[in-house]
């Protein structure tokens, strides 16, 4: 039973009270069906909102099976609307995208119903009213009396106890009006039946009861047929919550149900992305270039380089090599890396007017690819060849250096192949071999691999954390500190075993003859291990030798080897491919020795530059890459929403239908989030396969659209996914800003 016990209703608006009802007292039963009839403004309409708790009344007291009402919250209202109520409208609030099917489907989806049932009992339902031909028609494509007769099978396939039916007929022609007057009769059989109509004439043969509304009190309550009434039934409380999956379908259908509307959000959609896409990449790359600011510890601090070591700091072992050799991606490993940071003073005094200086970095000619592109010339055939590796856009200015021989500068301490020369045969592009020309050596000159590990043996003693001379001569014992940092070493094999001769000047005695004997041993060390080199005898180099001037030393090659051991403790590995190098570094770090990692890993990439103007570069640079990122967010955002927001205020209209159907503020909320988060995510597979396309197809955006990375696909999906949260959060708010009644008016 639904009683009302001196209900009153006021409306209040630019503080004017106005009266809606007047202690109103009724009490309502299923089998009933119920006319209130009154003039246009006489509250009848106000009377069936607060049945169905549409809106709220001040004073007085509704009951619903002798539980009171005026204390449901807003949830509570909804659930009640849900559980017992189902709307019969004038303008009958179909949603017009959905076919007469979709439209009975909805409540059955929303209420709960077995999935596996809910066509069937749609199509029985349907059968019910007259519509089964109409089936897969779209709302819009019906008349007028067909419209009406879908919003009674909806209200059936809500299956509430009172059917709230408010002007249904307004709208219809005589023969319409009576089929559908009819149909609410005999659905009055087991329902309460609530019809507000203006014209009692054309339910007068059929209503149970009449009411009058005059100036909201009721002013005639007559019982015009008798009915076997009985007491609403007790609908247990709560309700089955629909799962994401249900939401989910409905989402997707809604979507699919006005293909204009969704294209166009995914249009929009894939167009943010598209641009967030550019910017997160532009600012990916401008990081990849602040290794052009150095690094103070490795120079060529090239995106491919990998620096390994123990983590315990003992010998790299040929399995170790092995192992590192056989991950993917590895191209190539250099032992004694230290010379790939080197750089060398290259001349030649005949090319042009004024002879040609190179500032370079020596590489092993296993880093370049089997397939690699020259800009010029040929790939060298001879040990005393190189390849020049260059910026593309300064190949102009060595066109000339080609076929032309270079040698180090003679003061320099440098290995004997850079003091004898070397020809340049053939330019490539650095960036064909991932490398990065910095402001430390504008060029590579790429070797054979077995001269780069002769001209690494020379270079080590400008690596070392120290080399010690100890001289004795019997009388006098002299200690020179990093000596070999200051000579080349010159292999002379007429030399015997341990006979090293210095310049005259290191000479440490006053006579130059064979009278002074001196002894001694140099104490090698660096930081990974220390070792003596003794039993030497040490002679000077009279002042006519031509190296005099160049300030080398002179010994044999079984001398010269001594200085050098066969222990190997860090080592460079160069990638195929300056994508997915940070996966590579994971991987090494992951080996496991024991508990601990095996390997640790530099990538000089990554590292900063100890130098403070470089950082203030590089925190310059970042500031100003985030700044761009957060302008195209920010600009894409609001273009974004702004088109969004004409596109969803068109959808008003059938959210507040859905919550007039058993759909409350959460379910309505859900469905919101999922039918945007759909479309963001075909709008970023969309972006995924043109960003696949264009990395393959178009040159001037490889170098923003290669740097991506899987975590980096995965940022990109989660701005997209976040863009559709925040249009879906403000869209969410203005649903739920507007009362049912109000939606519905408007639209």
């Amino acid at each position: 039973m639904l009683k009302l016990v001196n209900v009153s209703k006021y409306y209040s608006s630019h503080n004017v009270i106005a009266l809606g009802l007047r202690k109103i007292n009724l009490e309502l039963h299923s089998n009933e069906f119920v006319a209130i009839v009154g003039e246009s403004g006489s509250g009848k309409t106000t009377l069936l909102n607060v049945i169905c708790g549409i809106d709220t009344y001040e004073e007085g007291e509704m009951y619903l099976n002798g539980e009171e009402t005026s204390y449901f919250s807003t949830a509570e209202l909804e659930e009640y609307r849900k559980k017992y109520i189902a709307f019969v409208f004038q303008n009958y609030n179909l949603i017009d995208s959905y076919t007469v099917l979709q439209n009975v489907e909805a409540p059955l989806i929303l209420s709960g119903f077995p999935k596996k049932d809910i066509r069937a009992r749609a199509i029985q339902i349907i059968k019910r009213v007259g519509l089964e031909k109409h089936l897969h028609h779209k709302a819009t494509k019906l008349s007028g009396g067909q419209k009406q007769r879908v919003v009674i099978a909806r209200a059936l396939a809500k299956d509430c106890p009172i059917i709230a039916a408010d002007e249904p007929t307004g709208n219809l022609d005589t023969d319409s009006a009576k089929q559908i007057i009819e149909l609410l009769k005999e659905i009055s059989k087991d329902k309460l039946v609530i019809l507000v109509t203006h014209d009692y004439e054309q339910v007068k043969d059929y209503a149970s009861r009449k009411i009058r509304i005059f100036d909201g009190e009721i002013v005639e309550d007559v019982e015009v047929r008798q009915t076997n009434k009985e007491n609403l039934p007790n609908l247990p409380e709560g309700s089955k919550k629909m799962r994401w999956t249900e939401l989910m379908l409905i989402a997707f259908r809604n979507l699919l149900s006005v293909p204009k509307k969704s294209i166009l959000m995914v249009v929009i959609f894939s167009i943010f992305v598209f641009f967030i896409a550019m910017a997160y990449g532009s600012f990916n790359a401008s990081l990849r270039d602040f290794d052009n600011l150095g690094n103070y510890y490795f120079t060529n601090t090239s995106i491919n380089r990998i620096v390994v070591k123990k983590t315990d700091n003992s010998e790299l072992t040929q399995a170790d090599i092995d192992e590192l050799l056989a991950f993917p991606n590895v191209m190539t490993l250099v032992e004694r890396d230290y010379v790939i940071d080197r750089s060398f003073w290259m001349e030649n005094y005949t090319v042009g007017d004024y002879g040609a200086w190179i500032s370079m970095k020596a590489l092993p000619r296993s880093v370049v690819p089997a397939d690699v592109k020259l800009i010029s010339g040929r790939m060298p055939t001879s040990t005393t060849e190189v390849l020049l590796a260059i910026n593309a856009s300064r190949a102009n200015e060595y066109q000339d250096y080609l076929d032309v021989q270079f040698k180090a500068n003679e003061y320099d301490t440098v290995p004997k192949v850079l003091q004898d020369g070397v020809t340049i045969v053939g330019i490539v592009d650095a960036a064909e071999l991932n490398m990065t020309i910095n402001y430390q050596s504008n060029a590579y000159f790429v070797f054979d691999d077995a001269v780069l590990s002769n001209m690494a043996l020379a270079s080590y003693f400008n690596y070392t954390t120290n080399n010690i001379l100890t001289m004795d001569t019997g009388e006098d014992v002299q200690i020179w500190d990093n000596f070999l940092s200051s000579y080349t070493i010159v292999v002379v094999n007429t030399l015997p075993n341990n006979k090293i001769l210095l310049p005259y000047y290191a000479y440490p005695c006053d006579h130059l003859d064979e009278t002074c004997v001196v002894t001694g041993k140099f104490e090698i060390i660096d930081i990974y291990q220390s070792y003596t080199i003794d039993n030497l005898t040490f002679g000077y180099q009279p002042l006519d030798n031509n190296y005099e001037y160049k300030q080398v030393i002179q010994m044999n090659q079984a001398t010269y080897d001594r200085f050098f051991t066969d222990e190997n403790y860090q080592v460079t590995l160069f990638s195929e491919s300056d994508i997915g190098v940070d996966t590579l570094v994971s991987r090494i770090r992951a080996v496991n020795s024991g508990l601990t990692s095996k390997y640790s890993v530099i990538y000089p990439y990554r590292s900063q530059s100890s130098d403070p103007f470089s950082a203030l570069i590089t925190l310059m640079s970042i500031l100003g890459a985030t700044i761009t990122v957060l302008f195209t967010l920010l600009a894409s955002i609001l273009i974004t929403y702004i088109i969004f927001k004409a596109i969803i205020n068109t959808k008003m209209r059938d959210y507040a239908i859905f919550r007039t159907i058993g759909a409350n503020q959460q379910t309505i909320k859900k469905m919101i989030y999922y039918e945007n988060y759909q479309t963001a995510v075909v709008g970023y597979i969309i972006v995924l396969i043109a960003m696949i396309i264009l990395n393959a197809t178009v040159p001037v955006l490889q170098t923003i659209l290669k740097f991506y990375t899987i975590p980096s696909y995965i940022v990109l999906l989660g701005m997209s996914l976040f863009m559709a949260f925040s249009i879906s959060s403000r869209y969410v708010r203005k649903v739920f800003k507007e009362s049912v009644n109000r939606t519905l008016k408007a639209e």
